[in-house]
């Protein structure tokens, strides 16, 4: 699949424009403070909804603004669709998400575009709370299972009416909720497991071919358990479960946050970004987009370099950077460079 253009409207500072991609690697430049990660983060947002920056997504916003538009083309199997994100915020909180012209849910519109981000912020993978390490196996599940958002949605409705039941301190009723949530909360654990357990040998093999610290990734699942039912009316909260799931990454059986170097950290998270890929490439015989914002100097030129030109054959790349050296690093094969000042696309300049 390749992103051909995008179109942004009330999106941080972003300008109101249209912006051509090259098919291959997009290089965004600029001064810091300029609006490179905007754009990136607007590709993101087109493809999931959502930004790789910060839950809140009222703040990408444009201040002052309670609405937003990104639209796009995608080419995919030869064909071009037109995808758009509406978003409205305040009392008319809403969301419109259009496939070339007519609404669609969420779960088809996700099938429609698949990108994998790489940021400072991806650092929480390893760093973060458990909430954090959910969110990245699901994300990679819903890239090659269609059925699993919908899956994880009817899970969280019935999270959530299972709560409001045990927080009325009445047991009346629980026993049709545990059946129901016993059933959902085993599919969603199978279907991270699997996921967890094939990432795994992806990611290991990356690590050997780099040279690199090896990390354990261990899936931690919180099987329901009915049998605590008292206590769980005494928290008036769900105390086991998929929601309770957690993601382990161990050096030597030590927490890789504890053990690694901040450089390794951002290197071991790229690497299993690029392990993402590499499954999404295998299960769909297609190539995502791959976003990569802000590499920095405590990366290992080399590896980035041999990382880059390895990538599965038509993955397109869009990346930003405020080292020059690193840019030039990237700048490798056909590419193009679009210059990014007051958040506006001043400039591009094709390469190759």
């Amino acid at each position: 699949m390749i992103l051909r253009g995008i179109t942004t409207d009330n999106f941080r500072n972003l300008e109101p424009a249209s912006v051509e991609f090259h098919p291959k690697t997009n290089l965004i430049v600029g001064r810091n403070g300029q609006g490179k990660t905007n754009l990136l983060e607007a590709i993101y947002l087109l493809a999931t909804t959502k930004s790789f920056r910060t839950p809140r997504t009222q703040t990408v916003f444009h201040f002052g603004d309670n609405t937003l538009f990104v639209s796009g083309t995608i080419r995919r199997d030869h064909v071009d669709r037109t995808l758009s994100v509406g978003l409205e915020t305040g009392e008319n909180r809403r969301r419109v998400l259009m496939v070339n012209g007519e609404r669609v849910p969420l779960h088809e519109y996700l099938r429609a575009m698949t990108v994998f981000a790489y940021s400072s912020a991806r650092l929480e993978i390893l760093r973060g709370v458990p909430e954090e390490r959910r969110r990245f196996i699901d994300r990679g599940v819903a890239s090659i299972e269609a059925s699993f958002l919908p899956a994880i949605t009817r899970f969280s409705r019935t999270l959530k009416q299972r709560n409001a039941q045990l927080q009325s301190g009445s047991a009346q009723g629980l026993a049709a909720w545990d059946e129901e949530f016993v059933e959902r909360s085993n599919g969603i654990q199978e279907d991270r497991a699997a996921y967890v357990d094939t990432l795994r040998t992806a990611f290991n093999e990356i690590v050997a071919k780099f040279d690199v610290r090896p990390v354990e990734m261990t899936y931690k699942p919180s099987k329901p358990d009915p049998s605590r039912r008292s206590e769980e009316l005494r928290a008036g909260t769900t105390l086991t479960g998929p929601q309770r799931d957690n993601l382990e990454f161990t050096v030597d059986g030590r927490p890789a946050h504890e053990v690694l170097s901040g450089g390794e950290l951002k290197l071991t998270v790229l690497l299993l970004k690029y392990a993402k890929l590499a499954l999404f490439h295998h299960r769909e015989e297609d190539d995502a987009l791959f976003v990569l914002d802000d590499i920095d100097a405590e990366l290992d030129v080399e590896i980035l370099r041999k990382l880059l030109t390895s990538l599965p054959p038509q993955t397109q790349v869009f990346a930003t950077s405020a080292k020059d050296r690193l840019i030039s690093e990237l700048a490798t094969g056909s590419h193009r460079r679009l210059t990014v000042e007051n958040g506006r696309v001043t400039g591009t300049e094709d390469f190759g």
